[in-house]
């Protein structure tokens, strides 16, 4: 113990930490163009339609829609696999409020396992010794950037018949048997929150490689509108 810096060791770091967010001229000069082009809304620009694309193809999915935050991302998220008001839908013990408040807003019951003390993450053993007649979903959060177990959720989630909601708020650019997290369940959503390692100050996604759920997803996150519809009408509640 003597070595360590606080009893008279030598300091390693000598500088301090730099300040977050990490910002530059460009990130300025990218947020004026917006502003100066008068499209100010997601469906008039490009530069969300560009960001879902690419995104998605970083992560590995077909689809990306994106939201207002991570939060919204969630919620939608169990709305587009069928959730419905009394479902049960399995949690981690351990992760932000988000995670099972999401379960709450659409009237769902969010029931809490245990992690696994190795890796923090949801214990798949646990997920399974929790599921009920009542159960409709599981969301592993792969907390920290570190992937859950998708191997065995995915045998556990699929004996029963339930969706995988994979909450990746953390996990950008993080992969799972050399395939990007979060396009691995039946859906996954990430936020772009100011203290997440890629950040926009807020901002949401949902990825996923099912056109239909995709179909789901992106009339949600646009009023219940339907992609190839008129623009006043409105096929879904959101």
């Amino acid at each position: 113990m003597p070595h360590l810096a606080i009893n008279g060791g030598p300091v390693t770091r000598t500088q301090p930490y730099p300040s977050w967010p990490v910002y530059t001229e460009d990130d300025a000069r990218a947020v004026g163009e917006v502003v100066m082009s008068g499209k100010w809304g997601s469906s008039g620009g490009g530069r969300v339609a560009t960001f879902q694309e690419q995104f998605a193809a970083y992560q590995d999915a077909d689809h990306g829609i994106c939201v207002t935050n991570g939060t919204t991302a969630l919620i939608l998220a169990l709305q587009v696999v069928g959730v419905e008001p009394g479902d049960e839908v399995i949690v981690p013990a351990y992760t932000f409020i988000a995670t099972a408040t999401a379960v709450l807003v659409v009237n769902a019951v969010p029931v809490f396992v245990d992690m696994d003390p190795e890796t923090y993450n949801i214990d798949p053993e646990q997920v399974e010794a929790a599921i009920t007649a009542k159960t409709r979903a599981i969301i592993p959060v792969h907390f920290a950037g570190l992937p859950a177990d998708l191997d065995r959720l995915s045998i556990v989630a699929k004996q029963h018949c339930l969706a995988i909601v994979e909450d990746a708020a953390q996990a950008h650019g993080a992969r799972w048997n050399e395939k990007g997290v979060g396009a691995q369940g039946a859906i996954g959503t990430f936020s772009f929150q100011g203290s997440k390692n890629l950040n926009a100050g807020e901002g949401g996604i949902m990825l996923t490689n099912d056109d239909n759920l995709a179909g789901i997803a992106q009339s949600l996150a646009n009023c219940g509108r339907a992609e190839d519809g008129l623009g006043y009408n409105h096929y879904l509640l959101a």
